[in-house]
């Protein structure tokens, strides 16, 4: 396995893994199968665990087929990650207090695609159950960064087992155990001990696909409108005729008619078998939309009141604390012991997620129109969160910070030099033109 003591030969080299993808033409048959084999392994591991393997690859062929053909399961997903990975996360250490104190420059060298698909493979281990990562002290010549850090493809992994398959599904092929000392530094088992949240997705989306086909199948037959010809001629070819000529109007556009014929266009109205099919849909992608991300209303949802909508943000928010929380001890307990044993990183370096509540750009001017009034916020904070670069005004006064703006004693009026300045006219000058209409209106 090893090539020398230092360098381990890593096992996501295409040339050694060899997986079969299949995630067409699955139906709930196919993923009853797949729960009732996994059954099968929990029962009888502890007696026959030689000879049985942790297979999930043809689980995770149901599953990767749900993100695939299912546009509402991809966007959901989307919708995660978009809170998972970004900005949102820094290194530092804690302080005597036990603070924590982010080091920018630190937290530049983990920003990055490797980083980043370390952050996404723990996220997605709450997904489909399990991940495992190969970490290898690879630095970018360039970037000074992590250069290699990869997601293990899951279809030859065994979790429980903590053994990668040469050959996906096959028992007897070449294994690797990751626990081995000289493996264990280099790779990193993500196990949720489940299988993961698509086990509960994935008959949704089956079901969703089958619904949606026989919608279609239904909106061909049933959802055109009907063509209703009438002729008064008793001959039948006059009205062979006349449906001949209604059925290449299709793309003709035009239909001749006897002076007697008449055409009638019977649009087809919603029918209760329509109102199930749309029904059905719109329940399977509420239940996707709570099982991953707790609210639907977060995937594109309307709700009825604002109390309803907030309700949900709030408990969309709770559901993505408990990812960064997973996500923040995986971190800290696996991988940055690691880069720290690999001297990329200092020692006692510390992973978080910034705190900050997510706001609206409308929440966020609320809270500074709120707050500017008795506290003063930095310039910085003002560019970082709206992209605006400004600077305090000299209004040419001194005094106290809760003093009006621009005036020259504690009464709060303005000073004529900044009457003018502001509004560019003397202070009297309104004043002073309407004493002049009113005088030539009375000697007029």
């Amino acid at each position: 396995m090893l090539e020398n003591k230092d360098k381990p030969k890593t096992t996501t080299s295409k040339a050694q893994l060899v997986a079969r993808f299949n995630t067409i033409c699955k139906s709930i048959d196919d993923y009853v199968s797949e729960i009732a084999r996994h059954n099968r392994y929990r029962t009888y591991t502890s007696v026959y665990n030689d000879n049985m393997i942790d297979d999930r690859s043809r689980l995770i062929d149901l599953y990767e087929m749900a993100i695939t053909q299912d546009a509402h399961m991809r966007s959901v997903i989307e919708t995660l990650e978009s809170q998972i990975m970004g900005d949102v996360y820094s290194i530092g250490k804690l302080d005597e207090n036990g603070d924590f104190k982010a080091d920018p420059y630190i937290t530049e060298k983990i920003r990055g695609n490797s980083f980043d698909t370390a952050i996404r493979g723990i996220m997605e281990a709450k997904l489909y159950g399990y991940t495992l990562l190969e970490i290898m002290p690879d630095v970018d010549p360039y970037s000074n960064k992590l250069s290699h850090i990869k997601v293990v493809e899951r279809r030859n992994v065994l979790p429980n087992q903590n053994t990668v398959l040469l050959r996906a599904g096959d028992a007897g092929s070449k294994k690797w155990d990751i626990t081995n000392k000289s493996l264990s530094d280099y790779y990193v088992m993500i196990n949720t001990g489940e299988l993961g949240l698509f086990s509960t997705t994935v008959p949704l989306v089956i079901a969703k696909k089958f619904t949606f086909g026989n919608y279609v199948n239904f909106a061909h037959t049933y959802g055109l409108p009907i063509i209703h010809g009438k002729s008064n001629s008793a001959e039948i070819n006059d009205k062979q005729e006349l449906a001949d000529s209604i059925a290449d109007a299709v793309d003709d556009r035009i239909v001749v008619t006897g002076l007697e014929d008449v055409i009638d266009i019977k649009a087809a109205a919603v029918s209760n078998s329509e109102r199930i099919y749309v029904g059905l849909i719109d329940g399977v992608n509420r239940d996707i939309s709570n099982v991953v991300l707790g609210s639907e209303s977060m995937a594109g949802a309307t709700q009825s009141y604002t109390g309803s909508t907030r309700a949900h943000q709030d408990i969309f928010r709770d559901r993505i604390n408990v990812y960064k929380r997973f996500v923040e001890n995986v971190m800290n307990e696996q991988i940055i012991p690691r880069l720290i044993k690999f001297g990329y990183l200092e020692e006692g370096c510390v992973f978080r997620y910034s705190k900050r509540l997510d706001m609206s750009t409308e929440d966020k001017v609320k809270v500074m129109s709120m707050l500017l009034p008795n506290y003063d916020i930095d310039e910085h904070e003002i560019s970082s969160e709206f992209g605006l670069t400004v600077t305090k005004k000299d209004f040419g006064g001194s005094g106290s910070s809760t003093r009006a703006i621009g005036t020259e004693d504690d009464t709060g009026k303005m000073t004529d030099a900044e009457y003018q300045k502001r509004y560019g006219k003397p202070r009297d000058v309104d004043s002073k033109i309407k004493k002049m209409a009113n005088y030539l209106v009375k000697n007029s």
